[in-house]
């Protein structure tokens, strides 16, 4: 209760008084009853998803906006792994499953994903999305929690901002978070008939060394991409959130947009920078994972989905395959049709490359 409460006034002193985040809190727990009463259930009547064990899972890793989502709805294409739609997030309980999966459509007034913009990343129900949603909706805590509202009255390197977006600072929320999570990972196993989970994910980048000892067969993939293109377009999608539900920019002070962008900001550089201080200590042996630059999947899509799979241990069909070559002349001529305005986020280029000097110098994006 005290963590809403502290959302509220967060909400309030940014955005002025608004009913819809007490129509969205009485939301949560109605939604909060019902998957706890489901995943209940599935222990009496689908009780076969606690032995499953958590083989070989793939972790796809990195900054938002670096080619996670497309490698994350690519991979699923192999038909050897599980991953979450959005719907799936809100009710992960395979009873629940059952009873809502012919309604989804329905649903859709409802969903998280009004809000988000499709210019740039297409989301809906039906569609697969990064697990930070599905940690979101349970504990209404964590990066989400932080990027979107509490990252308005806080500034990065508090203890509050360090807490959110690294797990590894509270060994108790992190044994929760993961308790959870493999439960809703099980589950989806069983629901899917699969053998293996995908699993994206921008909080866990820095926490790669758990989940190694977790897993120790586990697969890391890292995908990056140049700074200057994902911390403004990481940004952009955000802000479009606030700006679709809270009309951000006519209703916040200059001055708190400045405190919000260069938390934002922080943040990107924070994310880049724990992964490759990990790489840089020796935290993580080489072959436990796989970088992916952003360019040489543009450039070479068939050559780095093959280091992708064989790194992975997948055997794809020829369907697959052959979606890739199709993907492959389809980007020879792509071209993006967003451009971000870093001067909108109070940033330069310049800056950027200064700060984080070293992504371009050891990845090569």
């Amino acid at each position: 209760m005290l963590r809403y409460l502290r959302l509220y006034r967060t909400i309030i002193r940014t955005f002025g008084f608004r009913l819809r985040p007490l129509r969205t809190f009485l939301m949560l727990q109605l939604h909060r009853a019902l998957n706890a009463s489901t995943r209940g259930l599935d222990h009496l009547l689908c009780p076969r998803f606690r032995r499953l064990p958590l083989e070989r899972p793939i972790f796809i890793l990195g900054n938002p906006r670096s080619g996670t989502t497309f490698m994350h709805r690519f991979l699923l294409g192999s038909g050897e792994l599980a991953a979450f739609e959005l719907w799936e997030m809100l009710l992960p309980a395979i009873t629940a499953r059952r009873i809502f999966g012919g309604l989804v459509e329905r649903l859709a007034p409802l969903s998280p994903a009004r809000y988000h913009g499709s210019e740039a990343h297409e989301t809906g129900l039906r569609d697969v999305e990064t697990d930070d949603a599905m940690a979101f909706f349970h504990f209404v805590n964590g990066g989400f929690l932080w990027s979107y509202f509490l990252a308005w009255e806080d500034r990065w390197g508090s203890a509050l901002s360090r807490s959110c977006l690294d797990l590894s600072s509270d060994p108790r929320e992190m044994t929760r978070y993961f308790r959870y999570m493999e439960a809703c990972w099980r589950r989806n196993l069983a629901s899917k008939d699969r053998q293996r989970v995908l699993v994206k994910s921008s909080l866990l980048t820095g926490q790669a060394p758990e989940l190694l000892r977790r897993y120790p067969d586990a697969k890391l993939l890292y995908l990056v991409r140049d700074p200057v293109e994902t911390i403004p377009s990481g940004m952009a999608l955000l802000t479009g959130v606030l700006e679709r539900s809270y009309d951000m920019f006519r209703s916040t002070t200059p001055e708190a947009r400045a405190l919000y962008l260069e938390n934002l900001y922080q943040a990107a550089c924070h994310l880049y920078r724990s992964f490759h201080d990990l790489c840089q200590s020796g935290a993580l042996p080489e072959d436990r994972y796989l970088v992916v630059p952003y360019p040489a999947m543009m450039r070479d899509l068939e050559g780095t989905i093959r280091r992708v799979v064989d790194f992975a241990e997948l055997e794809p069909g020829q369907e697959f395959w052959d979606g890739v070559r199709t993907q492959a002349e389809k980007q020879r001529s792509w071209k993006s049709r967003h451009t971000y305005s870093l001067e909108k986020f109070n940033l330069t280029a310049e800056r950027i490359r200064a700060d984080l000097a070293f992504v371009r110098e050891a990845y090569d994006v």
